[in-house]
């Protein structure tokens, strides 16, 4: 008798491929920059320009303005530009605006040139996802996009230890120098790099012209995006004022650790945040998450050594790191596939203008009294969307155990360029 021959499993398909290591390593050269600068700007506006703490901050967070606007039309124009294309043009800028901060001999010409900075990011890093996404096999979107996400882990960490160091042991040429060497190794990778391309649906030219409200913001995202905006506050707080604060308490180095604390903190935290949602709820996950992060200001505006301001690094990552994928998933739970994306992208333009636009509310408060109360008002301002998320989710969430429909990597739809994804990711 001939036993029939078993069936052999149907081999995975290939994710590492070349294309998708090289688009890892541009997203984070990408971050890297955004990282450094974002660390580094305030204390140039002020020392260079004499900018007060208000102008100092907008001067960080003016990139993730110039972001902001970018999003707003990268999401339906990416695919129109062609994906690879839109990269390389943007990186190109990423190189020319590193040089440019170098003759930078204005305040006005340097909020310029950082929002220049931030509309090539805001159009190269959408393009970006948007073609890796595409690349990914359907069998391991999940595995495909933690990974391509996990690496955004390293930038907060990298990017401020070298700009805190750069500009202590030289100044702020090396910190410019240095962005430029990265986005020009950048730019080498996206030569390399192909991306599928998605052909457009035949639009007249007037349908490609009209930008649709529903092209830019998904309204059952908004409530959650919403806290993720208030999130984002406190932690422009973190990111444009730790080095200031530092420096007033004679704690640079710690400074330095704190970030490298903090990626850590993230990265051990995304490896099990996301079973416990699963299984348990998102509540289970959120409200941990955010008691973290709340603890983690009221540190921070008491901070009498080295030991609390590290401790406050932990704890920023296990809250507010571990926050993001959690309250992604969460939207892309309740939307259909086919506007997943328009979903994530209204999470990241949420979040985007609470770190973009924050400098304009906390500079004040530093002027107005010192930094301690201003990340004394941070923390207050956490436990507001604690509320929030109560108010429009967490007193709704019934959790059956069953996972999630959808990864919480935030899969893109096919009706758009796949527009989400922030360096706040990280």
């Amino acid at each position: 008798m001939i036993l029939p021959k078993k069936s052999a499993a149907a081999p995975k398909e290939p994710l590492f491929t070349r294309d998708f290591l090289l688009a890892i390593l541009i997203n984070l050269f990408l971050a890297i920059v955004f990282f450094v600068l974002v660390t580094g700007l305030a204390v140039y506006a002020a020392e260079e320009f004499s900018a007060g703490e208000t102008a100092a901050g907008f001067a960080a967070s003016a990139f993730v303005v110039g972001a902001l606007a970018a999003r707003t039309f990268a999401g339906k124009y990416v695919n129109f530009l062609g994906r690879r294309r839109t990269v390389l043009a943007c990186l190109v800028v990423y190189v020319l605006a590193g040089l440019a901060y170098l003759v930078v001999d204005s305040y006005e010409m340097l909020i310029a040139l950082r929002a220049v900075h931030g509309i090539s990011f805001g159009f190269g890093q959408t393009a970006l996802n948007a073609g890796v996404f595409a690349m990914i096999p359907h069998t391991r979107r999940g595995e495909g996009a933690g990974y391509y996400l996990l690496a955004n882990s390293l930038p907060p960490a990298i990017g401020p230890l070298a700009a805190i160091q750069l500009t202590q042991r030289y100044d702020f040429w090396a910190m410019f120098v240095a962005v430029t060497i990265v986005s020009v190794i950048a730019l080498i990778f996206s030569l390399f790099l192909r991306l599928p391309e998605d052909k457009p649906w035949r639009m007249s030219l007037r349908e490609k012209l009209t930008l649709r409200p529903r092209d830019i913001i998904e309204p059952r995202a908004f409530k959650i995006s919403l806290v993720a905006m208030l999130l984002g506050i406190g932690f422009a707080s973190v990111m444009t004022f730790l080095n200031g604060y530092a420096r007033s308490l004679d704690m640079v180095d710690a400074a330095s650790i704190f970030f490298v604390i903090y990626a850590g903190a993230v990265l051990v935290s995304r490896l099990f945040m996301g079973k416990i949602q699963d299984r348990f709820g998102d509540n289970a996950a959120v409200y941990p998450a955010v008691i973290f992060y709340i603890i983690a200001m009221g540190l921070l505006a008491w901070a009498p050594n080295q030991s609390v301001l590290l401790t406050a690094g932990v704890l920023a990552g296990f809250g507010f790191g571990s926050l993001l994928p959690v309250l992604q998933a969460i939207i892309a739970s309740d939307l259909p596939a086919h506007r997943t994306s328009i979903g994530i992208s209204t999470f990241f333009i949420m979040l985007d203008a609470g770190f973009g636009f924050s400098p304009l509310l906390l500079g004040p408060l530093v002027s107005f009294a010192d930094y301690r109360f201003m990340y004394a008002m941070c923390a207050g301002v956490v436990v507001v969307s604690l509320v929030l998320y109560w108010l429009v989710h967490g007193r709704h969430d019934v959790h059956q155990g069953v996972a999630r429909r959808i990864p919480r990597s935030g899969t893109r739809g096919k009706d758009d360029g796949g527009a989400g994804s922030s360096a706040l990711a990280g």
